[in-house]
């Protein structure tokens, strides 16, 4: 599915620029839960069930330091997991999402990844909140 999205991200991921080291974030999922490692002791887990919103934030902190994150949230915003896109599992995620998710837009996903500026792009809203 949309396999031209797999391939800017697997370029975006290869193209880590010199200086800058992979993220130790780690994000898995099964058929009702979405978790977070973070890689220095604390886990956060969403359920398929329960999320709402999907959004990307882009900084202007690259190229030496990652400026894409996911960031994933329930349907009362009370819990969010914000998910580097250079962590490991993050383009299964991507494809979990792809194929779970009824209007995801691949089209913001591409506009967020051109983006050097600080902003939210809104990728997929489960209703208008």
């Amino acid at each position: 599915m949309l396999s031209w999205l797999s391939k800017l991200f697997r370029r975006h991921r290869e193209a880590l620029p010199q200086g800058r080291t992979a993220s130790a974030v780690r994000v898995s999922h099964d058929d009702r839960i979405i978790t977070v490692d973070s890689g220095a002791g604390s886990v956060a887990t969403l359920l398929w069930s329960n999320l709402a919103n999907v959004a990307i934030l882009t900084t202007e902190a690259g190229p030496l330091q990652m400026d894409l994150f996911w960031i994933l949230s329930d349907r009362d915003r009370r819990s969010a997991l914000t998910i580097p896109m250079d962590a490991e599992g993050e383009h299964a995620l991507l494809k979990a999402m792809q194929a779970r998710l009824a209007g995801f837009d691949n089209m913001a996903v591409v506009e967020a990844m051109s983006s050097t500026a600080r902003g939210i792009f809104q990728i997929w809203p489960a209703q208008m909140l």
